[in-house]
């Protein structure tokens, strides 16, 4: 059974949503000036937008690789790849993999690095405990196991999820991350669960305790954090912002974040930087 719902902290988190998106119409559609709020949470630290289509290494996915090889039978794996690595200096380096050449890939990371240039995304950390390099790992362990068994079969959101979890490399956020942006192609474009399912983070279920008035730590099980997701999305109504499930689980942990900022128990760890990359978990 799920925890009565506190209405006045559902409108803190909907007034965080919309400020937040409020920044973004100010400095990227209407290029004003900087401040663009005059709350000094947001104004000094780094949140991610509203929508995770807005952000920027998303937006390069988007262009570069989502929608010019929106029919190509690889676009799955595509962004397995783009979401491992994260880095679109990287990612337009390789090229988008028509086919996988797991040593061609390997050598132009490894002279990144060599050059002392960035490889991978400092928004997500990847543990390695697969043996190698990281990069080793990366292309060896990871991608290329799952290029030669790639499930190409989606039919709802949670089960392309769950498809990917028996694959070294793919936690429930990493699985998470790439069906996020499958969910935006052909395969799953029309899911039936785009609005009744997501998969919650330790942040997303960190915001559900605020809002449900529970202690920060308090352990659910995910079938119920899931359910308050769905209550609160259909509390929220699309008003003002249109929104779904994937919508809501990220915005609860960039509200966790600015609470806890708020409340004096920790604060992000990214400053506001213009015209930096912003990424997808600060």
């Amino acid at each position: 059974m799920t925890t009565e719902i506190n209405l006045k902290r559902v409108d803190d988190f909907n007034r965080f949503m919309v400020e937040r998106h409020n920044i973004f119409i100010k400095k990227e559609i209407n290029n004003e000036p900087y401040p663009w709020s005059t709350d000094p949470i947001l104004t000094e630290y780094s949140f991610c937008n509203v929508y995770r289509e807005l952000d920027r290494v998303t937006i390069w996915i988007r262009e570069n690789w989502r929608e010019p090889y929106a029919d190509h039978r690889n676009l799955p794996f595509a962004m397995a790849v783009a979401r491992q690595i994260n880095w679109p200096d990287t990612l337009e380096e390789i090229g988008f993999p028509d086919k996988w050449e797991p040593e061609k890939v390997k050598a132009i990371m490894e002279a990144r690095m060599a050059r002392k240039e960035k490889v991978y995304t400092g928004a997500y950390m990847l543990t390695g405990t697969l043996g190698g390099t990281k990069i080793e790992q990366t292309v060896d362990k990871i991608l290329t196991p799952l290029y030669a068994r790639m499930p190409y079969h989606f039919s709802s959101l949670e089960d392309s999820w769950k498809s990917f979890l028996p694959y070294a490399g793919f936690s429930d956020f990493m699985a998470y991350e790439v069906v996020t942006d499958i969910r935006h192609t052909k395969w799953l474009k029309d899911a039936p669960d785009i609005m009744t399912w997501a998969n919650p983070g330790p942040g997303a279920m960190r915001g559900l305790n605020r809002i449900f008035g529970r202690p920060l730590d308090s352990k659910q099980k995910k079938p119920l954090f899931i359910q308050e997701m769905r209550d609160l999305l259909a509390l929220l109504n699309n008003e003002p912002l249109p929104l779904e499930m994937r919508d809501i689980e990220h915005c609860l942990c960039e509200f966790d974040k600015y609470e806890r900022t708020r409340l004096g128990q920790g604060r992000p760890r990214a400053r506001y930087k213009p015209r930096e990359y912003e990424e997808d978990i600060l």
